[in-house]
């Protein structure tokens, strides 16, 4: 074998292997940012645990039961903090991945919780400040926006079950509350450009919860059932 074939092979290899232990080191980072965010995960599902007792519970017990799901998600803050010291600075959107899913599932428990709190659609700079997203340990982190926008809409998925348990329960103020915030949403993302192509489905969604919500209100109205409680 030549001089040069020889020296050609050494460089092809050190070029490779630098490349493959560049691969490596990725792919380990990338695990070590999942497993960190599991906990999170795991407080996240027990959040989502605890909302879903407003489709059984009376409506006496709903303030009791958001109240209990926003501390437990507030139980997040320094895991989120954890995770913030994996990730590389300004690197945040390449491991987007692992994060997104987590803090979609999150904003929409904040906001079904502080829906029936409030009465209002809680705003992503109010999430990020729950989460502990905006502190010097975790300015590498944030709540995008389509994450945001997508969590928004999976809080709404769920409003049309509660209306109808509502009404079960003879709560029949909450349907038209639900209705009239839902109708708002729909209305405003309406007036988006929508070129997202994940986003644009969860927002077709919403016109079959505006219509199932307003079936409700609906029927109530025919019964004579939609004037205040005394």
């Amino acid at each position: 074998m030549s001089t040069h074939t020889t020296t050609r092979a050494q460089t092809v290899s050190e070029t490779l292997s630098s490349v493959i232990e560049l691969l490596e080191n990725d792919q380990n980072l990338k695990k070590q940012i999942r497993e960190s965010i599991e906990p999170i995960d795991d407080l996240s599902r027990s959040a989502i645990t605890e909302l879903n007792k407003l489709h059984s519970a009376p409506f006496s017990q709903h303030k009791e039961i958001c109240e209990n799901s926003i501390n437990i998600i507030s139980k997040t803050q320094p895991l989120w903090i954890d995770v913030a010291k994996l990730i590389p600075e300004s690197e945040f959107y390449r491991y987007q991945f692992a994060s997104g899913p987590t803090m979609r599932n999150l904003t929409t428990s904040i906001v079904l919780a502080r829906f029936i709190l409030h009465d209002e659609l809680t705003p992503s700079h109010t999430i990020s400040n729950l989460l502990g997203l905006q502190t010097e340990s975790t300015s590498v982190l944030q709540l995008s926006a389509e994450d945001y926008l997508q969590g928004v809409i999976g809080a709404v998925n769920e409003l049309p079950r509660l209306s109808i348990n509502a009404v079960t329960s003879q709560n029949f103020e909450l349907p038209i509350k639900i209705s009239s915030f839902i109708n708002d949403i729909f209305a405003s993302y309406s007036l988006l450009n929508l070129r997202n192509d994940a986003l644009r489905r969860k927002f077709d969604s919403l016109k079959y919860d505006l219509k199932r919500c307003e079936d409700v209100v609906y029927d109530l109205t025919l019964r004579g059932l939609t004037k205040p409680r005394e």
